[in-house]
């Protein structure tokens, strides 16, 4: 299957180079790797740059630059605009991220062996410090994420769907994955989830920046709901129930107090995102960026090695032969 993927990018200087680099290196044997795209949107430092220096001979790699910055999802829907036409598979992928080496293989093939599956998650798995209180609540959080996606599939971090699926993504939202679900499951396919198919995060590491990346979902995923009566796993309070008293059972001490002070901050982010999207609604689709986590820690090698061993077909896409191609 002809894999297509997107990397959303704003101000990823730290992380663009390992990330491509992993993209570039996945082991396929299904999947066929036919491009690279990033979206560099409103990027102030050098993640163009960057990417164009790990892209450099690869004609399969290509960098999107957005002079202005107006959100994931209108990063996400330039890139529809310029995806390669040969694309069975699309993958949206953060640019925060650390991936193993066969992610990609792994939704893929699960798409291949699954024809009512329309779109598929991975996995994330948050590198936090889990010996502070903030790093746990981050990690119980995703624990809990992944124990609600082993009975109802909530996309994050990294998907991949069917790529004639999508041709556009409402921009008034600020939940990509979660209104391209509502795409998927309106043309009557069904969600996957592969929990072996795992990328490394980085979550929050303040009260506050937790607080406000809830809050931010929060309003996301009640706007959809509003606006689209479309709701997200994590909405369903008796699935979150059963889900948090299997989280509680396999945590020790601080896992289980650090379990009870994010179901207490997700209560009071909840209520703050539904107040934010009865009142902003879908008038705000950009946010100031959390810092702390960007800070995935560790990169790969100097400028020049970072292009090693890439899987991408080296078959031009259309337009490359003529230079009509997207590249900024």
């Amino acid at each position: 299957m002809n894999v297509s993927i997107c990397v959303p990018a704003h101000n990823e200087a730290a992380n663009i180079r390992r990330l491509l680099t992993a993209l570039l290196e996945q082991e396929t044997r299904v999947a066929r790797l036919v491009e690279v795209v990033i979206v560099a949107s409103g990027c102030t430092d050098d993640t163009a740059a960057l990417a164009r220096l790990v892209g450099r001979g690869r004609p399969g790699v290509h960098v999107h630059v957005q002079e202005r910055r107006e959100g994931k999802v209108a990063a996400i829907n330039a890139y529809l605009k310029v995806r390669d036409p040969r694309a069975d598979v699309t993958v949206v992928c953060s640019a925060d991220l650390d991936l193993a080496r066969d992610v990609v293989e792994k939704l893929v093939c699960h798409l291949r062996d699954h024809p009512e599956v329309g779109m598929v998650g991975g996995r994330p798995v948050p590198n936090n410090d889990a010996s502070h209180l903030i790093g746990r609540m981050v990690r119980v959080l995703w624990e809990l994420h992944h124990r609600v996606s082993l009975e109802v599939p909530k996309m994050g971090e990294i998907v991949a769907f069917r790529a004639p699926l999508v041709e556009y993504v409402s921009e008034l939202s600020v939940v990509d994955e979660a209104s391209i679900e509502d795409i998927v499951r309106a043309k009557g396919y069904r969600l996957g989830y592969v929990p072996d198919a795992m990328v490394t995060n980085h979550g929050p590491e303040t009260l506050r920046e937790y607080f406000e990346q809830r809050r931010r979902i929060a309003r996301g995923h009640y706007w959809l709901q509003f606006a689209f009566g479309y709701e997200v796993a994590t909405l369903d309070r008796s699935l979150l129930l059963r889900s948090a008293v299997d989280t509680a059972r396999g945590e020790d001490r601080l896992g289980r107090a650090a379990l009870a002070a994010a179901i207490g901050t997700e209560v009071a982010a909840r209520a703050a995102g539904f107040w934010d999207a009865r009142v902003v609604g879908g008038k705000h689709r950009t946010w100031q960026p959390l810092a702390s986590t960007k800070s995935l820690g560790g990169s790969t090698e100097g400028a020049g090695g970072a292009a090693r061993t890439g899987r991408l077909s080296a078959r031009p896409g259309p337009g490359e032969a003529d230079g009509r191609r997207h590249d900024a």
